[in-house]
Order: C-alpha cells, then sequence, then structure tokens
C-alpha cells in the first residue's frame, strides 16, 4: 500500500531518541499527551524503497483526530533488519506530524523531553526526509 500526500505542504517530524519500544512509546504519547495513537491495523504498512531499491514494508502507530484536524504518525526507525533514515541512526523513532492545527511545536518537544525513557528530541521538517510523501492516512 502507498500512502501519499501532497508535496507541496510542509510539516514537522520529531525525532526520539529512547530505549522505549514502540507499544510502550505509544502508551507514553497516549497517557501522558492524552493522545490516541493505535498501531496500524494487521497487514496494513507503509512501502518505501531501500537504498538498495528494495520495497521495505514499515509498521506504524496512527493518530487521528478529526475534530481537531490532527493527524500524527509514529514510526520506528529500525524495522525488519532495515533502517529508515541509517544517516539518523541514532533517532529511534518519528513522530509525524502530518496535520496539526492544536499542538504548539515547541510545548510539544517540552512534553516528550519530559516522558520518562526519552532521551533526546530533535524538529526536523518533512522536506529533509524523503519517506514523508509515503505517510497518508
Amino acid at each position: 500500500m502507498k500512502l501519499e500526500i501532497d508535496d507541496e505542504i510542509e510539516f514537522p517530524i520529531l525525532g526520539i531518541s529512547t530505549a522505549l519500544g514502540d507499544y510502550r512509546l505509544a502508551w507514553e504519547l497516549n497517557s501522558k499527551l492524552n493522545l490516541k495513537f493505535q498501531r496500524s491495523q494487521e497487514g496494513k504498512f507503509f512501502t518505501i524503497p531501500d537504498k538498495s531499491k528494495k520495497n521495505i514494508d514499515y509498521e506504524y502507530y496512527s493518530y487521528v483526530n478529526e475534530e481537531e484536524m490532527s493527524k500524527f504518525f509514529l514510526v520506528k526507525n529500525k524495522q525488519k533488519g532495515s533502517t529508515l533514515f541509517s544517516d539518523r541512526e541514532r533517532l529511534d523513532f518519528f513522530l509525524v506530524l502530518r496535520d496539526n492545527f492544536v499542538w504548539d511545536e515547541e510545548d510539544l518537544l517540552s512534553d516528550l523531553r519530559k516522558i520518562k525513557g526519552v532521551i533526546a528530541v530533535f524538529s526536523f521538517s518533512s522536506a529533509e526526509f524523503e519517506f514523508s510523501e509515503y505517510l497518508n492516512d
């Protein structure tokens, strides 16, 4: 499955360094930030080619709130023996703020840094990532 978005729109992507597993980080985000991340359904991935042009399926968590017009994705950087972004291999997760009309990015960065087990959080723009074109729900 290919998930597509409009390339013209830039949005923030937060890189997270943590020892927490994906399910635990999603749970922490849900409980500390009052979000409702859910794991992608069985068999639902986003597919992106790696450096050798081999397509890799990546699982993800998503949070969609129609009322708040928010659409976030949580993607683990290392999955199935492949690294999504080898140039950022020290980052364990990417929190993609695809649509965000509620959260202030600086407040979100601060809240994420307060979660026990989160070592560091960095902010990027979707323009810096090739995979952003594959994310949508």
